[in-house]
């Protein structure tokens, strides 16, 4: 028997559709001799310091550093135990012949499966799927080209450096900081880490820079200059470079600014209405190529400057792409590059975009071009364990897409067309004017103005991808030595500006390069391997730190809190604040992952550190009040497990006892608040009466009474329903599903996401229905449902992605074609009480016959369809049984508009008519 691992139970799902397996059991897919399990993330992880020694039970700076001699493993305690006693006796299987890795493909994905399998007591011998897709033509492809798994031996040790030595220089330092805090006060825990806190000391750092900025006034002199033409251009005056010695550069920030305000308003009368010539007339034509293509980290920042959306929401929704959908290659790569063997692929991926209307006419110049990617694109030596960011070539389904799925797919989308496309060229100009004037005093002859212009020869590849606006400034054709007068010479007064608080654009940027500020893109690249963390770990990074409120958000700014200040004030070791230094550690890593350092000298290089840490804040003064004072209230009773006082204490309750006992229950569980009266008959050993409140986490509500385990975690206890007999295995979970009152649910309640509600559309769903969809087919044609226009039709049901029930419109009898569909161009024809496509319930465009009580004749569909307005129609009716009367059009989306704008200017609005609005198409 094969056994394939993965990392979700998503992944195991696809890999089974495209390997043809499709037996279900508990916690994993079998048949045709394979077997295949999944981990749901870091199912085991590194043992706790308790483990290893009685001391380290108690949180005292005498028993630190903490040095294992060698690392255990243990199961991850949060509901990570069920799946992994299914995978351990998967692995120990005494017929498994073969285990195949197929958890992402990268650093942490390879240290998911080493720890599951080590921990497993597994000795089969190992093969790597390694793929940076997910369609069935990427697993293909992977499946038949398996590596041996001591291939990835190297990535295993970095990782394994990666996670041993957080353990150490994280709990170590966090612990001696913790227990120095409690010297002077009860304090609460103080989290350091290796990578969080020099992410920190750089948010502080800048946060001081712009509190200590003294702005700086300066004054601009801009003249406008009129040529014999009578054509006029505007200037500013600057100081040359031969004016001025070094000690006047090093205080002059721009040789356009003044820092004398008498001086540039004397200049300013100097020169109006003044003669002068132009002395140098410089026209160039400046080529700039495509941008590169996305890694993760370009992908956060682009989406948080153009969207504002956060590092984690971002990372979100392309892991949601990937994984999910399916339309973008492995999202957590800090490579921008391809390598040569995959540009035969692009062809697909450009085809499948230029489905959707926006890059249609971009895709086909690329492929009427050819596909010819330069050393911007491709280079294997810029690539790691994963390539740039890519559109795969499934064709993406517009109407499947969130909002925020359809923004990072656009993005994604838009790079590869541009990469692709040609440079973009722009002429640059610059004027120079000699004004023929005396010299202020504080200046010297010539006094000199300068003008910059560009305009865009070729927009190139920004026609698909274009940057940020910038508006082209052309300036007049005169040449060296035609006259130029002075018309006109005002003084503008400015200010030096501090710089900008950091977001997660800057921020990511910053952590990239380890917080050097480089310019030069080359640089960028060399010091990425030497980042702060990793791209697939930057967000959490950033999370970490505002759940320990080190930092806040406001608006798009990250800024320190004053508990985040003071934590960086209270470190006394400087090497632990410094990004540069933990930047390379990182490449440390990355040199250990490709080979070229030992795991052992790394290791020792982290102990020896994690030593001086320690000694350095044990000798140390205890951090300020303001750091270690912890929020806490009266006593609501005995912890269950050490017996201390129990208060509450921020958005928890725990004991006194702090971080060296376990317990601690949330004030807010499945989304319904725990008061502190409940807390107190919880911790009498009490269960509480059933409650309402509760929510899933697919957002149903539940009714659940609480109480304390042996362990001292909250456990909800369900009430007991009358429950029907098996209708078969839920598909996320495998367990049974039954007839549980108002759902048809599995017997894993809230942990599990299936469920379908016994009315869908208004039509009750019976019990054999359910079975069939159980069985993974899809039913007959149903009568009953009914839209939300309160419109009746006919569908089919089968469950979707997820176990969602999704609603299959049966074929009808269907009219001749009446023009191209404007989202997936196949024809359109009246099809019963609407107007669709031939492509059906894959495509989302749909006109109803009937729109505000108005029917819609096929004639004015077949203007719609050639992309025209209609002529004014009368006879709709709004919602308040008003008469009205509007033109008609397809929206960018393909949707039906009220087109009151495009009617003739000349045309009044009419009594009662209704403002533009987008109609609902798609399904009922």
């Amino acid at each position: 028997m094969r056994v394939i691992v993965t990392e979700k139970p998503s992944v195991a799902r696809d890999l089974a559709k495209v390997l043809g397996v499709g037996g279900r059991g508990d916690g994993v897919i079998t048949g045709d001799g394979l077997t295949i399990t999944w981990c749901v993330g870091h199912l085991v992880e590194l043992q706790e310091p308790s483990h290893y020694s009685e001391a380290w039970k108690r949180w005292s700076l005498d028993t630190l550093p903490m040095l294992p001699e060698q690392f255990d493993l243990r199961v991850r305690r949060d509901g990570g135990s069920d799946q992994y006693d299914v995978v351990r006796k998967v692995l120990r299987s005494s017929d498994v012949t073969e285990v195949v890795n197929a958890c992402d493909a990268g650093r942490e994905g390879e240290l998911i499966f080493r720890y599951v399998y080590e921990l497993a007591g597994c000795k089969a011998p190992v093969r790597r799927f390694w793929a940076s897709s997910l369609t069935e033509q990427a697993i293909r492809a992977a499946w038949g080209n398996l590596k041996a798994g001591e291939s990835y031996d190297a990535l295993a040790d970095a990782a394994r450096c990666r996670s041993e030595s957080d353990w150490l220089v994280g709990l170590n330092a966090t612990r001696a900081m913790t227990c120095k805090a409690r010297e002077g006060a009860d304090a609460e825990l103080l989290s350091v880490g290796r990578v969080q806190t020099p992410t920190l000391a750089m948010i502080v750092a800048r946060d001081r820079e712009i509190e200590a900025f003294v702005p700086e006034p300066f004054w601009q002199v801009k003249a406008t200059h009129r040529s014999e033409d009578g054509t006029e251009w505007q200037s500013l005056f600057f100081q040359s470079e031969q004016d001025l010695d070094k000690a006047d550069k090093d205080q002059v920030p721009k040789a356009e600014r003044l820092q004398d305000g008498d001086l540039a308003a004397a200049l300013a009368d100097a020169v109006r209405d003044r003669p002068g010539e132009v002395v140098t007339a410089d026209r160039r034509r400046k080529v700039e190529p495509p941008p590169f293509l996305y890694d993760l980290t370009a992908l956060q920042r682009r989406a948080n400057q153009r969207y504002g959306m956060s590092a984690q929401q971002t990372l979100d929704v392309a892991q949601a792409l990937y994984e999910k959908h399916k339309l973008i290659t492995y999202p957590r790569t800090d490579a921008r590059f391809l390598t040569p063997d995959q540009v035969p692929e692009l062809a697909d991926s450009v085809r499948a975009v230029g489905t959707l209307r926006p890059y249609a006419e971009a895709a086909e110049a690329v492929l009427e071009r050819g596909i010819n990617p330069n050393k911007r694109v491709v280079d294997a030596s810029e690539v790691g364990d994963h390539h740039a960011i890519l559109p795969t070539s499934r064709t993406p389904s517009a109407g499947a897409l969130s909002p925020d799925e359809k923004r990072i797919y656009d993005l994604v989308a838009r790079r590869l067309l541009a990469v692709l496309s040609p440079d973009a060229v722009f002429g640059l100009t610059t004027l120079v004017v000699s004004v023929d004037a005396p010299a202020p005093e504080g200046l010297v002859a010539p006094l000199l103005f300068r003008a910059k212009g560009r305009v865009t020869i070729e927009r190139g590849w920004q026609i698909i991808d274009p940057p940020s606006a910038r508006k082209d400034k052309d300036l007049p054709n005169v040449d060296v030595g035609d006259p130029a007068h002075t018309v006109e010479a005002n003084v503008h007064e400015g200010a030096t500006q501090p710089p900008k608080p950091y977001n997660d654009a800057s921020l990511l940027q910053a952590m990239e390069t380890a917080g050097k500020q480089l310019d030069d893109a080359q640089l960028k690249r060399a010091m990425r391997a030497g980042g702060l963390g990793t791209p697939a770990t930057r967000a959490a990074i950033l999370g970490t730190l505002e759940h320990r409120k080190y930092i806040v958000r406001r608006g798009k700014d990250l800024l320190a809190t004053e508990r985040g200040c003071a934590l960086i004030d209270a470190l006394p070791v400087e090497a632990l604040k410094s990004p540069e230094l933990t930047g390379r550690w990182e490449k440390r890593l990355t040199d250990i992952a490709e080979g070229r350092e030992q795991r052992s000298v790394f290791m020792h290089d982290v102990a020896a550190y994690t030593t001086e840490v320690v000694e350095a804040i044990r000798a140390s003064e205890p951090p300020p009040a303001r750091l270690v004072a912890r929020e806490q209230g009266p006593a609501l009773g005995e912890c269950p497990l050490c017996g201390q006082t129990v208060r509450e204490r921020g958005k928890v309750y725990s004991c006194d006892s702090g971080t060296s006992c376990d317990f601690v229950v949330f004030k807010s569980i499945a989304k319904r608040a725990v008061s502190k009266s409940v807390l107190t008959q919880l911790l009498k050993g009490e269960t509480t009466k059933s409650m309402k409140g509760f929510k899933s986490r697919a957002g149903k509500p539940f009714e659940a009474a609480m109480k304390l385990g042996p362990d001292g975690k909250v456990e909800l206890v369900m009430e007991e329903r009358e429950v029907g007999e098996a209708l078969g295995a839920c598909p996320v979970c495998e367990t049974d599903v039954r007839d549980r009152g108002p759902v048809y649910a599995c017997e894993t309640g809230r942990d599990c996401t299936f469920v379908i509600f016994k009315t869908l559309a208004k039509r009750p769903i019976g019990e054999e229905e359910v079975r069939t969809l159980l069985k993974g087919e899809t039913t007959p044609p149903l009568k009953g449902f009914e839209s939300r226009a309160g419109k009746p039709f006919e569908a089919a049901m089968k469950l979707g992605e997820g176990g969602k029930v999704e609603l299959v419109m049966g074929e009808r009898e269907s009219g001749e074609a009446l023009g191209p569909c404007p989202v997936c161009e196949t024809e359109v024809r009246d099809r019963g009480p609407v107007y669709s496509c031939e492509t059906g319930r894959d495509c989302s465009f749909v006109i109803f016959k009937t729109l505000a009580k108005r029917p819609i004749s096929e004639g004015e569909v077949r203007v719609l369809l050639k992309g025209e307005t209609t002529a004014e129609l009368e006879g709709f009716t709004s919602k308040k049984g008003s008469l009205f009367s509007a033109p008609l059009k397809l929206g960018d989306d393909g949707r039906v508009v009220f087109a009151f704008a495009d009617r003739g200017a000349d045309r009044p609005p009419q009594r009662n008519e209704l403002p533009t609005v987008m109609l609902p198409v798609g399904l009922p």
